[in-house]
């Protein structure tokens, strides 16, 4: 049951990621810093997309060293 949590919680955040990115697509005003700009939302959103995942590879993977023992 945990682990049925824990990956559950792991799609959501890969869903998350994704409509960061959707959402930081949409025309914003040019800012003048590189910080405040859309860029770094697409960034953060593949980032989190990333990370989403690589956490549901060791999850499967600590499963699968659980279910060995």
């Amino acid at each position: 049951m945990k682990t049925l949590l824990k990956v559950f919680i792991v799609v959501i955040i890969i869903i998350g990621g994704v409509l960061i990115i959707i959402v930081g697509k949409k025309p914003f005003l040019e800012p003048e810093c590189l910080v405040c700009g859309p860029n770094l939302v697409r960034i953060l959103g593949i980032a989190e997309v990333i990370l989403g995942l690589g956490a549901l590879v060791i999850q499967g993977n600590l499963v699968e060293k659980q279910r060995n023992l």
